[in-house]
């Protein structure tokens, strides 16, 4: 899958309009508070000279870790394919570069010889079922030795959850794919990350009529796929449910935190 498919028709809601969308989860502190607290305490612990955003967006995360005081002394950079997204990116302390998780090359960001963290937030899902083995083992192939990776990523618990909502964004024309939380960890170990820990971050709530509007999807077009999946999956609490002229459906997230030790090596 070539990179301009990840995102596709999602470019219209790129750059300014991008923190307002969907109740303004990609822009709301409290939403990202575990992912800031995760990030800021293993910080400490890392000590990097480079913390990199992989597909930070608008540069949300970092600004949010600039305002923790945690960064001094770190360079900080904010990498996304979308050029929209970079160009909303507080420039601050910031340094923006254009590029791809599944093909951006360490040497590009900073001097290779210098400690990396990366961080991610809700991105390996563009990738697919099909893509995400390939795009973790290429992250895996850019960090080294002591080096970790911590990630926000929409999973499920519930195989019955995980099905209804890919068939959802199946029936949207999308190729987003969301894993089981367990399978995603073994995907990790699999691409030889170790991961140390696994937590819950906020679920993000997804209203048919914002989706409508980010898949360029008319009324008659939710009231379909309203009624497929009724019939395919009935309604599920906190994950599929149904509102007069259309519906509302969650993501869930959980962090990971993950790094690379000598005998990965």
């Amino acid at each position: 899958m070539k990179t301009d498919e990840h995102i596709g028709i999602e470019l219209e809601s790129h750059g300014r309009s991008w923190d307002g969308l969907h109740g303004g989860y990609f822009s709301d502190p409290v939403a990202a508070r575990p992912l800031v607290d995760t990030v800021s305490l293993c910080l400490t612990r890392s000590i990097p000279g480079i913390l990199v955003d992989l597909g930070g967006g608008t540069g949300f995360v970092l600004s949010q870790l600039i305002a923790r005081g945690v960064t001094s002394g770190i360079a900080l950079v904010n990498m996304d394919y979308s050029a929209a997204q970079l160009s909303a990116t507080c420039k601050t302390g910031i340094t923006c570069v254009r590029g791809s998780i599944d093909s951006f090359n360490r040497g590009d960001l900073a001097p290779c010889d210098r400690r990396f963290f990366f961080v991610m937030r809700s991105v390996f899902h563009y990738f697919g079922e099909d893509g995400l083995m390939p795009v973790l083992r290429h992250v895996r192939s850019q960090a080294r030795v002591g080096e970790m990776f911590v990630h926000q990523s929409a999973c499920f618990h519930d195989p019955r959850a995980a099905a209804c909502i890919n068939a959802l964004y199946r029936k949207m024309g999308t190729k987003k794919w969301y894993p089981m939380v367990n399978q995603l960890r073994d995907c990790m170990i699999e691409a030889e990350w170790h991961v140390v820990d696994v937590c819950s971050a906020p679920p993000l709530r997804l209203t048919s009529s914002d989706l409508g509007n980010r898949y360029g999807l008319n009324t008659a077009a939710i009231l379909r796929i309203r009624a497929e999946l009724v019939k395919e999956f009935g309604e599920i609490e906190n994950v599929f449910q149904l509102l007069p002229d259309g519906f509302v459906a969650y993501l869930p997230y959980s962090i990971y935190v993950c790094t690379i030790s000598p005998k990965m090596q």
